[in-house]
């Protein structure tokens, strides 16, 4: 049983936990795909480029020093947020926000 449990243990180790992911455009659309996810204190959340670009991710107050301004234009382009808080944080593409891409992620 105790070498059962600790092969279990083990496999569990090693592999990765894959971190939560958010496409930028999605289906020929100007939204973040998911729009709504919930996530633990700790995680991160992956930003993926992909249709219709350009794209950026800008939080609402008091989290604004998480968003990323810079516009991605390349196809895969992605880069990761870190939530250290509980929350919910809002956040838009700032081209797009006009045509709805908005989005939100709960952490808790």
């Amino acid at each position: 049983m105790k070498f059962i449990l600790s092969l279990i243990v083990s496999l569990f180790l090693a592999f990765p936990v894959f971190a939560a992911e958010i496409q930028m455009g999605s289906g020929g659309m100007l939204v973040f795909e998911p729009c709504e996810l919930t996530v633990a204190v700790g995680e991160s959340v992956t930003f993926v480029n992909n249709e219709l670009p350009p794209h950026n991710v800008m939080f609402d107050e008091p989290y604004q020093e998480m968003s990323h301004s810079d516009l991605a234009f390349t196809a895969g382009e992605s880069f990761e947020v870190v939530f250290d808080t509980a929350g919910d944080y809002y956040f838009q593409c700032d081209p797009h926000a006009g045509a709805g891409m908005k989005g939100v992620i709960h952490v808790e």
